[in-house]
């Protein structure tokens, strides 16, 4: 089984799999390394902690405006990076992840519930179809 983040263009039957759970939680990330600098600097943290986290139950990924542009489409959010949640169906949390430490996304994790950004497109259910990236 593999364990941390997971890439979307050579994991999506997996990524699809794993989400066809109805306890499933997705963790994924909104960035551009290119760019922009607090991306830069998050990227090792959220993959530390995908490493620690991640399993069947709960999958990690990052998805770089730039790398995964296809999948996103015309989506781009106002500030990066962009943390978004899913239990099950469910959107959780549509964040921006200010702060750059460990700590500050753990706390943001642990929260029920945090939406600041409603207008996204339906992220999971595109990474719930296994063939998007062929």
């Amino acid at each position: 089984m593999s364990t941390g983040c997971l890439d979307p263009w050579s994991d999506a039957a997996e990524i699809a799999d794993r989400l066809a759970s109805p306890f499933a939680r997705l963790v994924l990330m909104l960035g551009a390394e290119d760019w922009c600098e607090t991306c830069r600097l998050f990227r090792p943290v959220f993959d530390s902690i995908a490493h620690q986290r991640a399993g069947r139950q709960e999958t990690w990924l990052w998805l770089d405006l730039e790398e995964h542009g296809e999948f996103l489409g015309d989506y781009i959010p106002d500030s990066l990076p962009l943390l978004v949640v899913y239990k099950g169906a469910q959107l959780t949390h549509a964040v921006i992840a200010g702060r750059v430490n460990a700590t500050e996304l753990e706390e943001l994790l642990a929260q029920p519930s945090r939406i600041e950004h409603s207008a996204l497109p339906d992220l999971r259910g595109r990474l719930m179809s296994s063939d998007w990236a062929l």
